[in-house]
Formats: structure tokens, C-alpha cells, sequence
């Protein structure tokens, strides 16, 4: 069998130290004991002496606890420190605090598990949800924005997230990179976003161009993961990108409003300035293709970039609307390029319209494997000479797949209309991948039964890992 695989994801704070001192480990980071402190800050990339600071709705204080808590975010933030945010409504925020080094800021939401000092801290600050009223704009590098709770496929797509970003409706992305608020080119690398409910206006400018609603909107940027996430209600593009090294995860792209003025595909991956890079949709759930399609992968500018698209769900609802366009996966025009997509292990469910795309005519080395088609349009994989071990249930035939499966009925899934699509019993035997590509939305192991499943989920259980938090170190 050929090796399916490819070639390889409002003042500043005075008196740090002091406070640090009284504080002691309480900085939301887990932190093991070292030899020294000088190989703990080299770990870590951290401060030392990083502080806490606390924000609360309706406070008036100067953050050094929850009794004297900063009203808002201040407007000066301080390389290494850590915000913790309570419930409450909030203005949004361009981030743009000169780097230090590889230094981080981290704003988190305040929960009863993690909130800091105990110091004025009472549990209803930590049980709701802290909303943002406008969106995020990162004009500098090295940020974690961190709701702690909600998203994810085990925690049924949505419920309790710790943040909430309302777009503010007038044209601009809920979460831009790469360019202030003004539109003018900056570097803003390393960006972490997790556990987020974005929320659009409910509609799309028909003004074109740079007047858009975007969703998430990145123009250039390096290194961005965005995790544990909802979008509903987006205008034109949930994702309107042209990144290097992006990670889209654990995500549910719920609805947006398009317009074909405005094109209005899932994500627009494109280059901007400088060539794209490497992109990576994992373990998301898609309910929602609008005018142009879904994701539309355009790499001209870099053809040896790769797209992974696995572990997701494409699933089309009883009684939606999608509007039948370039493919759920795939390219924009024939002139356009479309080389190293990776599509293992997503599910399609329901999907009435070409899964893989048949566009653009300038295409090379992609390849589709272990997924799962279930009352599907027959994939035609016409831009998608390497295929195999794929499963169709009432979906047409295997296409001549060595390895292909298929059936004319039955409902595989635990819960369809309960978006759990985990799997009722095991699948065919699929083509067993190595990582990043072994591991399911719930963080089961592909194949630890001795069956490397086909479809989105691996068979039996629940997760093997806890979602992650506050993991990634920078």
C-alpha cells in the first residue's frame, strides 16, 4: 500500500516583587520544583517575579486583589503577568503591549478552581461568563487568551465559556492579527486563544473587501492556535486567513450569514504579503456552508504548504440550508492552487453537495483516507488521486478504493440529532496513521483496540486526555 502519510503544527503595576513574594506560586501557571530559579525562568520564558492582577465589572481599584480590582483590562499590560478576568460585561481591546523577549501576557477568566489570591474573592465571580462587548485586534506578539471552560466535542460543542467576544458589527473581525485597528500592518506572532464564544451581529456588510465581520481574521501572522471555540452568527468568513502555522481545534462553527458580493466561504486560506503556510483543522464540528464553500484552500504563493484536515464533522442539519458552492473541502477558481491537502478521519453527514472539491485544475499531491460519508453526495476525489480506506453509507460505492467499505443504511452514530457522533460499534479497519493524525476529538487513541477506526471518533469510551488547559508554554 502506498504510504498515505505525507513529509511532515490603566496604569502600570509597580512593586512586581513584592507582590510575587506575598503570592508565592499562585500565578496560573503549574510550575515543578528546579534546582534554580534561573532554570524554572529558562523553562517557562517567564518572569520570575510575574504577577497576578484581577479585574472585575463595577471595581475601582488598581488589581492587586479581588477587594481593590481593576474595573476593565488596564490600558498599560506587563510582559509576564497574568489578568484574571470575573464575570461582567467589558469593552473590547487591541492588544499591543511591546514584546519582551518570547514573553507571554496572559489574560484568563477567573473560575472557583483558578482565580488567583483568595483575597476579596467571592465564587460568583467565577461562575459565569466575562463578556467582551467588541472584538480583539493583536497588534503585538505573544499572547494567551484563556476562557478556561466550554467547547469541545465532550462538552457537546458549546456551553460555559468563560469568554464571550460580541462583534462589534461595523465591518471589523471579532479576532484580528496582523494588522491594528487601523489596518496597518503589524507583527503579531504567537497568539493562543482558547475556550471563546464569538458571537456576530447576525448579518455581513455588503460593502466588500476589507468591510467584512470576519470571524477570525489574520493577516499574516505566525504560530496562532484558536481552541475550544463557538462561532455563530459571523458575517461574510468565519475564518478569513492567510497564516503561517495555524491550529483551529475543538471548535463548532455554528452559523454565519454570507453574501456572494462578499464570498463567503468557511475559511478563505489565502497568501497575504507573504506566502501562506501550513494550516490545521482538527476536531471541529461544521454546520454551516454558505456561499462560495467551505474550506477553500488557495496556496499559490507557497505551493510545498500543507492543509490537515482531520478529526472534524461536516454535518448538515434536518431542515438547513447550505448553498451548494466549490466543495466542502477544496479550492476557489480553476486557476488557483490546490496542493498537500490531508484529509483523514473526518466525518460527513448529510452532506448534499461535492465533499472534496472538483476545483481549481492546478492541483498535486493530495490525499484522502479513513473517512466517513454517511447519506452523503458520492465523492467524486477528482483532485484526489490518493485515496483509500474510506466508508460510505449510502453514499454511492467505494470508488474502487482497495480498501474502500461501504453500506446502503444504518445509523452509526451514538446520538446524530445530539451532535455526538462517536461511534455506535467499530468501524472496518482503517489505514493506520501516525501521529499528529492518531489521535480522536476526545483524545482516544485511534487503533489502541486493535482497530484504527474510520470516521471522525474512535470507537468505545469517552476521552482518554482532559481537555487541555493552560498547557501551552511559550
Amino acid at each position: 500500500m502506498k504510504n498515505p502519510l505525507p513529509a511532515s503544527a490603566s496604569s502600570t503595576p509597580s512593586s512586581r516583587c513584592r507582590q510575587a513574594a506575598a503570592r508565592s506560586v499562585r500565578t496560573g501557571y503549574h510550575l515543578v520544583l528546579l534546582p534554580s530559579i534561573v532554570a524554572l525562568t529558562l523553562l517557562t520564558g517567564m518572569d520570575a517575579h510575574a504577577a497576578n492582577w484581577y479585574v472585575r465589572a463595577g471595581a475601582a481599584g488598581n488589581g492587586t486583589d479581588w477587594n481593590n480590582a481593576y474595573p476593565s483590562l488596564p490600558a498599560t499590560l506587563v510582559r509576564g503577568d497574568t489578568y484574571y478576568v470575573a464575570d461582567g460585561s467589558y469593552p473590547g481591546r487591541t492588544f499591543g503591549t511591546a514584546v519582551s523577549g518570547t514573553t507571554p501576557i496572559t489574560i484568563k477568566k477567573a473560575t472557583v478552581a483558578d482565580h488567583g489570591t483568595v483575597t476579596g474573592w467571592v465564587d460568583r465571580y467565577g461562575v459565569g461568563q466575562a463578556s467582551f462587548t467588541s472584538g480583539f485586534v493583536f497588534a503585538s506578539s505573544y499572547w494567551v487568551i484563556d476562557g478556561q471552560t466550554g467547547g469541545g466535542a465532550a462538552n457537546k460543542w458549546g456551553q460555559a465559556f468563560g469568554f464571550k467576544i460580541t462583534e462589534k458589527g461595523d465591518g471589523t473581525a471579532g479576532i484580528k492579527t496582523g494588522q491594528n485597528a487601523s489596518g496597518q500592518s503589524v507583527t503579531s506572532n504567537f497568539i493562543t486563544i482558547r475556550h471563546v464564544d464569538l458571537q456576530g451581529k447576525g448579518s455581513v456588510s455588503g460593502q466588500g473587501g476589507s468591510f467584512s465581520n470576519d470571524g477570525l481574521a489574520i493577516y499574516g501572522s505566525s504560530n496562532v492556535t484558536l481552541s475550544y471555540f463557538r462561532m455563530a452568527g459571523i458575517g461574510r468568513c468565519p475564518f478569513f486567513i492567510s497564516p503561517s502555522n495555524l491550529v483551529v481545534e475543538h471548535g463548532w462553527v455554528q452559523s454565519y450569514h454570507g453574501s456572494s458580493g462578499v464570498h463567503s466561504e468557511v475559511a478563505s486560506i489565502w497568501g497575504f504579503a507573504s506566502s501562506v503556510g501550513d494550516v490545521t483543522f482538527r476536531y471541529n464540528l461544521f454546520t454551516d456552508i454558505q456561499s462560495t464553500g467551505g474550506l477553500m484552500w488557495d496556496n499559490s504563493s507557497n505551493p510545498s504548504a500543507r492543509l490537515n484536515v482531520h478529526g472534524n464533522v461536516f454535518y448538515k442539519p434536518a431542515g438547513a440550508t447550505w448553498q451548494r458552492a466549490n466543495g466542502v473541502i477544496g479550492g476557489w477558481t480553476s486557476n488557483s492552487a490546490f496542493h498537500n491537502a490531508t484529509v483523514y478521519n473526518n466525518t460527513f453527514v448529510n452532506v448534499d453537495q461535492e465533499s472534496l472539491s472538483t476545483l481549481p485544475t492546478v492541483y498535486s499531491n493530495n490525499v484522502a483516507y479513513n473517512n466517513l460519508f454517511y447519506n452523503s453526495s458520492s465523492p467524486s476525489f477528482a483532485k484526489f488521486a490518493n485515496h483509500d480506506y474510506n466508508h460510505y453509507i449510502n453514499s454511492g460505492g467505494n470508488h474502487a478504493e482497495t480498501n474502500g467499505s461501504s453500506a446502503t443504511s444504518g445509523d452509526p452514530f451514538v446520538d446524530l440529532v445530539g451532535m455526538d457522533f462517536r461511534l455506535k460499534a467499530a468501524s472496518v479497519a482503517g489505514a493506520v496513521l501516525a501521529a499528529p493524525f492518531n489521535v480522536d476529538p476526545w483524545g482516544k487513541t485511534r487503533g489502541a483496540d486493535g482497530t484504527f477506526d474510520r470516521g471522525a471518533f474512535e470507537f468505545g469510551g469517552g476521552s482518554t486526555l482532559l481537555p487541555p488547559v493552560n498547557l501551552r508554554v511559550l
